[in-house]
């Protein structure tokens, strides 16, 4: 058996996501929720997207169900299952490119805004569904989930008395 696709794959895969971990590492100032959330999150996107390029490579027909194979080659991956709604291996590779793509920016760039996980959360179901393979959007689901526990970032006002935004005593200085 062949053992270069899978080395290449996989080796892809994980300098894609070291990159990204490099570069969200300069951005946070110590917190551990984001920088997880971050790294799974951009993990299962990059993940998600080397779904894509199998099913393009497949050609313009017309998947025999909803659970596909994304790289029928590799066998020592079970062919890396996959689901998708899309009738055509091309369109569905696209979109699980463009999914996986969105899910790492997302994570990288929106997870710690207000409802940031959420959203990764559902661009996480959509990568399933548009075939960028059945762990990814588990993960990405997972990393959403981390990141609900993460404080949205904005100004330092917080409510005081009558309903008004006041700034705090501490926050003046």
């Amino acid at each position: 058996m062949d053992w270069t696709p899978v080395v290449v794959l996989l080796g892809s895969i994980f300098a894609l996501t070291s990159l990204g971990t490099f570069i969200i590492r300069r951005r946070l100032k110590g917190s551990i929720r984001i920088a997880v959330a971050s790294i799974l999150g951009i993990f299962a996107g990059v993940s998600g997207a080397s779904h894509g390029l199998g099913e393009i490579l497949q050609g313009n027909i017309a998947p025999s169900g909803i659970v596909i194979e994304a790289w029928p080659q590799l066998t020592i991956l079970v062919g890396e299952p996959a689901m998708t709604v899309i009738p055509n291996f091309i369109v569905t590779g696209v979109f699980a490119i463009a999914s996986g793509l969105t899910v790492a920016l997302w994570s990288a760039a929106g997870i710690q805004r207000k409802n940031g996980a959420l959203i990764l959360i559902m661009l996480s179901i959509l990568m399933l569904l548009v075939g960028g393979g059945l762990l990814p959007p588990v993960i990405g689901v997972i990393a959403g989930i981390i990141g609900t526990r993460i404080k949205p970032r904005g100004d330092k006002r917080k409510r005081i008395g009558g309903g008004t935004d006041q700034l705090n005593k501490r926050d003046v200085s």
